[in-house]
């Protein structure tokens, strides 16, 4: 039955995981207001053009803390839950997988995220680039059920804001095959 419990209970884990970061990011993002114009800086010469972005590295990194404080908190609360488990699939065999009322297990968890923040230039068509500034939130959980122990984690990658620079289109455009 071990290895049952620890399939289920580790899926279980992972999709409650992964809510629970979701939900705490997009509510953080939501709170604090985040905008393109807070991170970044755009500078233009006196015609208009844009020279150069520039990170605004302390509202980066105030948010960063942020976010990251409020998904450990969510994780915080997340400390114990309960995973339904089919007595079909704690029998084995595929023809009793799923069916049979349910054996409820609890699980008592434990778990802690790590964020990092990326800017990321991309090009996007004749002379526009799309930058972008993501989150990537990395959560791990480790969960008792029983005699079992269950490690899990989650990656997620959050786009925090986007936008298109627009430069100025040439006349002409000329592609050169290879």
């Amino acid at each position: 039955m071990r290895p049952i419990i620890e399939t289920v209970g580790g899926t279980a884990l992972k999709n409650s995981l992964s809510n629970v970061l979701d939900g705490a990011v997009n509510e953080m993002v939501d709170d604090l207001g985040v905008r393109y114009e807070d991170m970044v800086d755009v500078q233009k010469d006196g015609n208009g053009n844009i020279v150069a972005v520039k990170l605004n590295s302390t509202a980066i990194n105030g948010y960063k803390t942020e976010i990251s404080d409020g998904c450990s908190d969510k994780l915080g609360e997340f400390t114990e839950t309960t995973v339904p488990i089919p007595l079909g699939s704690l029998i084995g065999g595929s023809f009793f997988n799923g069916k049979g009322f349910c054996i409820n297990v609890d699980a008592t968890i434990y778990g802690f995220a790590v964020t990092d923040v990326v800017s990321e230039f991309e090009g996007a068509g004749i002379n526009q680039t799309r930058h972008r500034i993501y989150l990537n939130v990395q959560a791990s959980a480790h969960a008792y059920m029983g005699l079992c122990h269950l490690n899990e984690s989650v990656d997620e990658t959050i786009i925090l804001v986007e936008t298109i620079i627009v430069g100025e289109v040439p006349q002409t455009y000329y592609i050169r095959d290879k």
